[in-house]
């Protein structure tokens, strides 16, 4: 955590949104996946035709045309 150097004690405010995007992988913009978690397929996330960065991981984007589990 931060140090708080006017109270001299460590910052315990809620996580930022930075370390927030931290833990979650920056492919899936539309929801959060942790980075590092098991490989997953459309049929084990509840979403549909959402956006995709490129790289993949997941491949849920098999055509890579920007949009996963289109089918």
């Amino acid at each position: 955590m931060p140090w708080d150097f006017r109270r001299g004690k460590k910052d315990t405010a809620p996580t930022t949104e930075r370390s927030q995007q931290q833990q979650c992988d920056p492919s899936y913009p539309d929801f959060c996946i942790p980075p590092n978690s098991p490989d997953l397929n459309c049929r084990d996330i509840p979403y549909r035709r959402f956006r995709v960065n490129q790289p993949d991981p997941h491949g849920f984007d098999r055509d890579r045309d920007g949009i996963g589990c289109e089918r």
